[in-house]
């Protein structure tokens, strides 16, 4: 029986061996969240459902970016984060790209003055160029997923600086040494542009800055185009929360509590869970902007390509419950 007893225990002992790796595989999915935060409003669901996901241990949120012209947009992102407890997330403005025309916005003033934060209603906060290259400088090599749900400003810009004290890199260096993949809002796949021939609203606010970053971006991409999130409508169920929450007033706002399209969200589920059964990913590809696209972009597969894009799997009204049940669930650290 003692023999027994201890090969029992020698068994147990080489099945927690075994399990150890997978267990330390699941290690929160590092991300950056630059958002265009001002003009529409799955913005600010996409970074609940994020602070959710990070609630939950899925995600690690190392820092955001604005990438809108809008003076009250990044203490509308800094109400968010303190709203899910998480107050010291560095937060970097639009700067060299910045549009000409500034970004009006339904909510993002009066988010920033009805909820507590720490950050003054201007741009008078870091670029976002510097703090993702502080951020990044700081991460182990491939660890880090950048997520854009806006336009492509702020990256242009990183991949611009040059070497400094916080790193020997440049940016494109660093990207590429750090950046594991970038999920990307934008874009329509695989034609490229609409019915009527124009562009996706994301790749042609600043078209310099998106032909730029996407023609030159150095690791591997995943584009949610705007197909994906078309169909995925989530916010009504917001009205069920608490009324102190600036992500329910941000959609009170803009749309009076109704559902709106969820194209941001898509974005961040997939950056921090994976196609999983939510979509199917697109054979490897070239996603690349010719001159004067104005946001329209050509797709070519490509078995050496490293861009893919998303294709809906799971019908669309199940992925939206997924989505909404993470944008209204609590914040875990209040």
């Amino acid at each position: 029986m003692a023999a027994a007893h201890a090969s029992l225990r020698t068994l147990l002992f080489v099945c927690l061996l075994a399990a150890a790796p997978a267990a330390m595989a699941d290690s929160p999915v590092k991300v950056i969240f630059d958002t265009d935060i001002a003009g529409d409003v799955d913005d600010v669901g996409a970074l609940a459902a994020l602070h959710v996901l990070a609630d939950r241990g899925e995600a690690e949120i190392l820092a955001c970016g604005i990438s809108s012209n809008n003076p009250w947009a990044p203490a509308c992102v800094d109400s968010i984060n303190t709203w899910f407890g998480r107050p010291d997330i560095p937060i970097g403005r639009v700067g060299e790209f910045v549009t000409d025309k500034p970004i009006d916005s339904r909510y993002a003033r009066a988010v920033a003055e009805e909820f507590p934060h720490d950050l003054p209603a201007s741009y008078r906060v870091p670029t976002a160029e510097q703090v993702y290259r502080r951020v990044l400088a700081a991460q182990e090599d491939g660890s880090v997923t950048i997520v854009t749900v806006g336009f492509l400003t702020n990256l242009a810009a990183l991949l611009d600086t040059p070497a400094d004290d916080l790193s020997p890199l440049t940016g494109a260096e660093l990207v590429k040494a750090k950046v594991k993949q970038w999920v990307v809002m934008g874009g329509v796949f695989p034609e490229g542009h609409f019915a009527n021939g124009s562009g996706e609203y994301n790749l042609k606010v600043t078209p310099d800055a998106t032909q730029q970053v996407i023609n030159h971006w150095p690791t591997p991409v995943v584009f949610s185009g705007f197909e994906i999130g078309e169909v995925v409508h989530t916010g009504a169920k917001l009205a069920d929360i608490d009324p102190a929450s600036p992500v329910r007033r941000g959609y009170e706002l803009y749309n009076k509590l109704t559902n709106r399209n969820s194209w941001d969200q898509t974005a961040v589920l997939y950056a921090v869970r994976g196609a999983s059964d939510y979509w199917t990913l697109s054979p490897p590809g070239v996603c690349s902007v010719p001159d004067n696209s104005q946001g329209c972009h050509d797709w070519r597969e490509d078995p050496a390509g490293t861009h893919r894009y998303l294709i809906e799997k799971m019908p669309p009204e199940q992925v939206a419950a997924e989505i909404e049940s993470l944008m209204i669930t609590p914040p875990a650290k209040k």
